[in-house]
């Protein structure tokens, strides 16, 4: 597997971004942009093993982290954090598409990655068909079950069934609208899809999330490469 590269990425008021860039061995012509949660880094279980799903199906990665850990904005008002990751976001997918000739996107988003999503989705949509993957969303945010409503194509939700981010009616309102969408939800488990205290349960839920995005990622590139042949 080749070594990943950091690429020159400035966001919102030119902050430089942390970012690597994955190129997969065999690649397919499709990148995703991962976005990670604010205390979740892109080396833990649930980033890693994503990376590894995209990266053994040919899927170009780019971790890409907005600066939703800095002070500045952690003391932005909402309206202003929505603008800053949307640039950030923005400048992550021009980075990202500048390294090959892709014809699909996937964003990858771990909780307030899921935000990112939301403010990125209809940039990404205007240039490439996009997927989403949502990881424990904030689902109490309009602006992430707006984006999830409005999406032009298919997203898969991986949730814990005990974390209090996860909204079943919210979900259940997407997959009804939405043909598809797909769900996992790991039943006990938290916002990092632990069960604390059950070592089974806890693996049982997370390789099941695994496998069911891996499916789930086997049919959207079996599609998208039909579309492309």
């Amino acid at each position: 597997m080749a070594d990943p590269r950091i690429l020159p990425i400035a966001g919102h008021a030119s902050r430089e971004l942390d970012n690597l860039f994955w190129p997969a061995d065999q690649p397919i012509g499709v990148l995703a942009v991962l976005l990670p949660g604010l205390n979740y880094s892109m080396d833990m279980p649930l980033m890693f093993f994503t990376r590894r799903l995209l990266l053994w199906r040919g899927v170009d990665v780019l971790n890409l982290n907005p600066q939703a850990r800095s002070a500045a904005f952690q003391n932005a008002s909402e309206s202003d954090q929505m603008s800053w990751l949307q640039a950030d976001v923005h400048a992550g997918l021009k980075a990202g598409l500048a390294q090959s000739n892709y014809h699909q996107l996937i964003l990858v988003g771990k909780s307030i990655g899921s935000l990112a999503i939301a403010v990125g989705a209809d940039y990404a949509q205007a240039l490439l068909p996009t997927a989403l993957v949502w990881l424990t969303p904030l689902m109490r945010y309009e602006v992430v079950l707006q984006a999830a409503l409005n999406a032009a194509g298919p997203q898969v939700h991986l949730c814990g069934g005990a974390d209090s981010t996860y909204k079943p009616d919210q979900l259940q309102q997407i997959l009804a609208a939405k043909q598809d969408a797909r769900a996992y939800i790991a039943e006990g488990a938290n916002h990092i899809l632990e069960v604390p205290g059950d070592d089974q349960a806890t693996f049982d839920g997370f390789s099941g999330a695994m496998l069911f995005l891996g499916k789930f990622l086997d049919t959207l590139l079996a599609q998208s490469n039909t579309v492309e042949s």
